[in-house]
Parts: structure tokens; C-alpha cells; sequence
């Protein structure tokens, strides 16, 4: 009887795989174990482990659709809510043109390549360095910095692309706070609520394309919340046969006179400079990047470094480090590190 039980299960559960496959239903997963530094020169074990769940579909007239829902970035009690960011963004496709919605990048962060160009570790030492421009709307110097003002509202973004030959377009649109006229950015570092805010808009444009054995990406972008600030960027990459890769970006934000005069910050524009080289060859791959923030005459400087070794099977060995040049903002340089197995699922 047991046995017969477990062969039906066994079937149910075949049979519900297959249909899941069927509808345009994916599950990938990723686990992490090592360990890293946590900033003061102590080591502390690492562990993490993120599910990733993917809907697709297609309707009579050929328009496709689907969803992603990353576990990771889910906030409880609000991860699937109307209203609310929780890892999830849902789309529709037709032809070039697509509509995203959701847990999703504003036209600049989309369309400019990063400079981390290989190699990847647990604690991600080769962007979150102070130096390194990942888009996100921090704009405080010393912090896992960036320019492109995303983050600035509520995290609810809706952008569109149209893709072009070798060229994407991107128009994108943050709200400030579930579409109400305060700035949650601001009251979370002490601006009393009800602040005055707009919706952050994005544009962006990207190519891909092949030159002589020479895979070239470029993106150039734009970004803008009134009374705050608004940051363009252009950046580039190249990568050649051989397995090597470079590239380089520039950034620079034009802060307007409420930020200033709400913080009392000078008048100045906050710049950003960044390199990047990579090489990938059988089952290494190895990335170096470099970047720097100015901002009325103070420098934050970072560099990151990440390598990793692939074990076949979804399994890799990797080893992240990272310097944090802070002095001229009055605190210690900083270096940080991790090591262990990534597994992908």
C-alpha cells in the first residue's frame, strides 16, 4: 500500500511539474556559505539563500506577459500588497515595446553599464564600495553610494522600453510616496513628514552591438526630481576576444536649491569617475574597478576586486575584497572581504 502511495505521489507530483512548465512557470534558486568581514576586522560566517519565481505567457493577438517575484527582496507583511515594492515586477511585451512595472531600474540605471565586468562575491565587495556608482539615489558620500536619484521615492517604478535595431529607449517614472506629495527619502534621514516631493522621471539609451570581433555596450541617461536634483550619466564597455573587458563611466549630479538650502549644503555639483577591467578564461573570471566621488572639494575614493572559480553544476568558489577611502571626510579608510561557495539552482 506505501508503495503504491508513493508512486502516485511521485506521479502527482511529475504531472504538476510538467503543467507548471506548460503555463510558463520557473523557479530558480541561489545559496551562499563562507565567510566575511563585517567592517571592524571581525570575521562572521556568511550565509544566504534567495528563490526567484518567473511567469510567462502569450495572448491571442501575440502579446506576451509575465512576472518575477525575488523572495530576497520581499518585505514581509508587504511582499504581494497593491501599493507596496516587495521583489516583484510584472510586464507586457508587444513587439520592441515593452511595460514594466514594479521592483524595477529607472532609464538611467537600465541603459549605462556597471564597471564590475567579472567575477562576482558573496558580499558583493565589488559595488558596494564608496567609490562605485550603482545607481540607486543615495547621494551621501562615504555610503554604497549613487547618482541616478532611484530609491529617491518609494521604489515603485514604471519604465518603458523600445528596442530599435541594436538601440534600447527607456522612459521611466518613480512615484514619491505611493503617489502622495512627500518624499520618504528625505523624512527617513530626519526632514519632518509631509516634505514636499515629485515623481523622479528617467530617460536612457542604450547600445549592443559587435565591431571587428569588439562586443561594445554604451548607454547614456538621464534623471530628474524637481526641487531636488538631476543626474546624467554616460558609460561604455568593451569586451574582445581574448577574454579581457574595460570600461568607464562618468556621472554627475546638479543638486537644486531646496536640497541645499534644507541641508545647508554648498552650491556644488557632485561628480563621479570609474574604470573597470575584467577577464574571463575556462572557469576563471576575474574583475577590478576603481571609482571616485567629488563633491566641493572632498574625495571618496573605492576600489573592488572580485574572482571566482566555476566548479561545474551551478557551483563556484568566489572571493570578494574592497578599499574605502574616506579621509577626507574625517573617518578611516576602510577594507573588506568575503570568501566562499556561491551555488545556483
Amino acid at each position: 500500500m506505501k508503495k503504491i502511495l508513493f508512486a502516485t505521489t511521485a506521479l502527482v507530483a511529475t504531472a504538476g511539474v510538467a503543467s507548471a512548465q506548460d503555463l510558463g512557470i520557473g523557479l530558480t534558486g541561489m545559496a551562499e556559505m563562507g565567510i566575511y568581514d563585517i567592517g571592524t576586522g571581525d570575521t562572521q560566517f556568511h550565509t544566504d539563500i534567495d528563490v526567484t519565481f518567473t511567469m510567462s505567457g502569450e495572448a491571442d493577438n501575440g502579446l506576451t506577459f509575465g512576472a518575477n517575484v525575488d523572495l530576497d527582496e520581499s518585505v514581509t507583511g508587504a511582499a504581494f500588497a497593491t501599493g507596496s515594492q516587495g521583489g516583484e515586477a510584472i510586464f507586457v511585451s508587444f513587439g520592441g515595446a515593452t511595460l514594466t512595472m514594479g521592483d524595477t531600474d529607472g532609464a538611467m540605471d537600465a541603459r549605462m553599464p556597471e564597471m564590475a565586468l567579472a567575477g562576482g562575491s558573496l558580499q558583493d565587495e565589488e559595488t558596494n564600495h564608496v567609490g562605485f556608482d550603482d545607481q540607486d539615489g543615495h547621494l551621501l558620500l562615504g555610503t554604497d553610494t549613487g547618482l541616478s536619484l532611484d530609491g529617491n521615492g518609494d521604489g515603485q517604478i514604471a519604465r518603458f522600453d523600445y528596442t530599435y535595431n541594436a538601440f534600447v529607449f527607456s522612459f521611466s517614472v518613480e512615484q514619491a510616496n505611493n503617489g502622495a506629495d512627500t518624499y520618504g527619502f528625505f523624512n527617513a534621514i530626519g526632514v519632518p513628514a509631509g516634505y514636499d516631493a515629485d515623481p523622479i522621471y528617467g530617460l536612457g539609451v542604450g547600445y549592443a552591438g559587435e565591431f571587428n570581433g569588439i562586443s561594445l555596450n554604451a548607454g547614456f541617461g538621464f534623471q530628474s526630481q524637481n526641487d531636488v536634483a538631476q543626474t546624467y550619466g554616460l558609460a561604455a564597455t568593451a569586451g574582445f576576444s581574448n577574454g579581457l573587458s574595460v570600461g568607464a563611466t562618468f556621472s554627475k549630479t546638479e543638486v537644486d536649491g531646496t536640497l541645499e538650502s534644507t541641508f545647508g549644503l554648498p552650491d556644488e555639483d557632485i561628480t563621479h569617475v570609474g574604470l573597470g577591467v575584467g577577464y574571463e578564461m575556462n572557469n576563471i573570471a576575474v574583475g577590478l574597478n576603481w571609482g571616485r566621488y567629488e563633491y566641493n572639494g572632498v574625495e571618496v575614493n573605492g576600489y573592488g576586486l572580485a574572482a571566482s572559480y566555476d566548479l561545474g553544476g551551478g557551483l563556484s568558489a568566489r572571493l570578494g575584497y574592497s578599499l574605502n577611502d574616506r579621509k577626507d571626510l574625517g573617518l578611516d579608510d576602510v577594507d573588506l572581504y568575503s570568501l566562499g561557495l556561491a551555488m545556483s539552482f
